[in-house]
């Protein structure tokens, strides 16, 4: 339809343009996030004015889809080994196997074994009046002693004291393991948040260009003030630049991720999707702060230490008691007179005594119970405070999934009620009812709606981790 007034006709072609260029409507919820990457990606042409490439495009743009995904299960399969965190713990529990394997040793004897061969002068003066001896020989002589501590208060003390150190160090290496697998699972979330951002930025960006095409014509048309144009411009380059933003955090999320698995910070990886969060077995806060007493490393591992204290102190005071054992010695020699006096041939000669040792008047052995007695009621303070603190943060864990549940669903609701102000806006816009700072207003407002979304989903996915973790329930998940 044709009316003759003055240009309005021409308006409303205009405003048809605008509307086919506003049209990068928001996706459907269901809407997968490579469908939104593809849409905003088509938003500029090679020769597009403002699709300008940044100067150092060393780290920032997306991630090679080439690189290698990783599920979660593989990742805290991997988390759970090749950290060097990780490998660092298992080099300590190898120790304390070999000390354990040391202390249990002493029940063997200890076998010494001498031998020697050499040349012998002898100028010696026997009698008075008498000629010296002066004869040379050939001499070789060896010995073999045989020594066992059979009662021995402190050998039994300190093999349980290993024991206990071992134990130790086998609840660390789990606690090692399972905070190596609570970092790199939030580091997972992390990526693929920030994967979601750029994506999310990249949307952005392809509306404000279009916008601003449109503007352009209709201040070229008369029908809009240039103001609009400069707005609209300055809405690309602000959003250009907080894209580059985006894949510049991401590439810092994908290095951390790499490397908490044990990879360089240069072999890069990419969260697989449709990862599923494993549920905690704690329905209620008196269940989580139970299993976290019941079965969180820590704890454990405070248990084991405190036996390790107690022997201790048992073995400072077995040192006080005295040491019964048996000894045995043989030795032979052969003598070979090559000149002068001296009787050539074989000897053997052989002994078998008991002895008792006892270094209880050692000042520093006697003391030593003194010293170790202290620590053994700090190691009890200790596991004390451990319990109570496991228990309080299990049950701030168990909350804070409550609220990140809460806060997610706050953020879908209102997700959706700022996409229906935005297309109510747009379409005043269309009529020329509002302007483009309430366009823009409005979009603005949709997209931190959507940004909540995206870290509500992640946030509510790492406090389910954390609620794991702090359960002792992380590495049953992996």
């Amino acid at each position: 339809m044709t009316v003759a007034t003055f240009d309005t006709g021409r308006g409303l072609a205009l405003v048809c343009t605008l509307a086919l260029h506003l049209s990068v409507a928001l996706p459907a919820r269901g809407q997968s996030d490579a469908a939104r990457g593809d849409s905003a990606r088509s938003a500029h042409g090679p020769g597009s004015k403002h699709s300008r490439a940044p100067a150092d495009a060393g780290p920032v743009g997306p991630p090679d889809a080439r690189l290698p995904t990783i599920t979660l299960e593989a990742l805290l399969k991997r988390a759970n080994q090749d950290p060097p965190t990780v490998l660092r713990a298992r080099a300590s529990f190898r120790s304390a196997q070999a000390d354990l394997d040391y202390a249990q040793g002493q029940w063997f004897p200890a076998l010494l074994a001498n031998g020697s061969y050499g040349y012998a002068y002898d100028n010696r003066v026997v009698l008075p009046g008498v000629p010296r001896i002066d004869s040379e020989s050939l001499e070789a002589r060896g010995s073999v002693g045989l020594e066992w501590s059979v009662i021995d208060g402190a050998r039994g003390a300190r093999i349980d004291q290993a024991k206990a150190s071992l134990r130790a160090a086998s609840h660390t290496l789990r606690s090692t393991r399972q905070l190596a697998m609570l970092a790199a699972a939030e580091l997972f979330f992390e990526a693929r948040a920030a994967r979601e951002f750029v994506l999310d930025a990249q949307l952005s960006l392809s509306r404000r260009s279009q916008q601003y095409k449109a503007t352009v014509e209709l201040v070229e048309a008369g029908t809009r003030s240039p103001v609009d144009a400069q707005r609209a411009e300055i809405e690309v380059t602000s959003t250009q630049y907080a894209l580059e933003l985006r894949q510049s955090e991401e590439h810092a999320v994908l290095a951390a991720l790499a490397a908490a698995i044990g990879r360089g910070p240069t072999e890069l990886v990419r969260p697989a999707a449709g990862a599923r969060v494993a549920r905690s077995g704690a329905t209620t806060p008196s269940a989580a702060r139970e299993l976290a007493q019941a079965q969180h490393p820590e704890v454990s591992m405070m248990e084991a230490r405190l036996a390790t204290a107690r022997e201790a102190h048992d073995v400072a005071l077995a040192e006080r008691a005295p040491t019964i054992g048996v000894s045995a010695s043989a030795s032979m020699s052969y003598l070979d007179v090559r000149r002068g006096a001296g009787i050539s041939g074989h000897q053997f000669g052989a002994v078998v005594s008991a002895f008792v040792r006892f270094a209880g008047f050692d000042p520093a052995v006697w003391m030593k119970a003194d010293a170790t007695g202290p620590k053994v009621a700090e190691a009890e303070r200790a596991r004390a405070e451990l319990f109570h603190r496991v228990g309080a943060e299990a049950v701030r864990a168990y909350y804070a999934v409550e609220r990140a549940r809460i806060e997610q669903r706050r953020a879908e609701a209102m997700l959706e009620s700022a996409h229906k102000a935005r297309v109510a806006q747009k379409g005043r816009y269309l009529a020329g009812m509002s302007s483009l700072l309430e366009l823009l207003d409005a979009e603005d407002l949709e997209q931190r709606a959507r940004l909540r979304r995206i870290a509500a989903k992640r946030d509510a996915a790492i406090s389910v981790m954390r609620l794991l973790a702090a359960c002792g329930q992380l590495q049953d998940a992996g």
